[in-house]
Formats: structure tokens, sequence, C-alpha cells
């Protein structure tokens, strides 16, 4: 029995006794089968959107979600009064889509780890001292 494998560049056929052409027939279509099976068990929940907006849970507390909403705006605030350097830091490390590390960041930009660490502390504590100036600090 002839089997092809198939390579990223190339195919190739090799002669095989019939029994162990039967078993990777077997192998394949198992595989084959328990892919089909994996998506159709999950959803994804990019499957989920509709029209640029994620479906909301009807039971979901509306005065939470509206105080959680009025915390962003004031954290996103009180992140635009930082320092450029510091603003860019604080979003680098924690805000971006996917994050750095410290020791990734100070690779990147030529500077110690330590100084990194020291510099994203004093952004931590500059932006607890602006929201903390607007009693925000403490419903965060």
């Amino acid at each position: 029995m002839k089997f092809k494998y198939q390579f990223a560049n190339e195919a190739v056929d090799v002669e095989i006794d019939e029994k162990w052409g039967a078993i990777l027939l077997d192998l394949d279509r198992r595989e084959y089968n328990n892919g089909q099976t994996e998506t159709r068990r999950h959803a994804l929940l990019s499957a989920m959107d509709y029209e640029g907006e994620a479906f909301i849970d009807p039971s979901a507390d509306v005065e939470w979600l509206a105080a959680l909403n009025i915390r962003a705006e004031a954290l996103h605030a009180a992140i635009k009064q930082l320092k450029p350097k510091q603003r860019e830091l604080i979003y680098a490390l924690y805000l971006c889509k996917h994050p750095v590390s410290q020791a990734e960041y100070a690779k990147t930009h030529g500077i110690s780890e330590a100084s990194i660490n020291q510099n994203a502390w004093r952004a931590r504590t500059r932006l607890m001292e602006i929201l903390s100036s607007k009693n925000l600090s403490k419903k965060l």
C-alpha cells in the first residue's frame, strides 16, 4: 500500500504494509473527527460579538457597571495627568493588549531593570495621589 506523507514543502509517497496502512488511515480519521467534535463543542467568545458590542447579561448589575465605567474614566483622566514617560511606562506594563515585563521594557529601552521598577513605583504612587485627591482610590 502506498501512503502519502505531507511535509511543509513537499509530499512523499512511501510503500508500507497493508496492516500499518490501515492503522495510519484509522489514526488520520480519528484525528479529523476529534477536530470536528471540538469545534462543535466549544463556542468562541468572538463569535458572541454582535456589531462591535458584546452581549450583555440581562442579570448584570447595572449600577455596578455604571460605577465601574465611572472608575475607568477617572483612572484614564488620572493617567493623562502623569508625565509622558510615566504614562508610556504604565501603558506598556499594565494597560496595553500585550503588556511587557519590567525586564523586557528595561532591555528594549536600554535602562536598568531597577530603574524601571522604581519609575513604575513612582508612577503608581502618583496615580494613587491623583485618585485620592478625587476620593476615588478607595472605590477602585
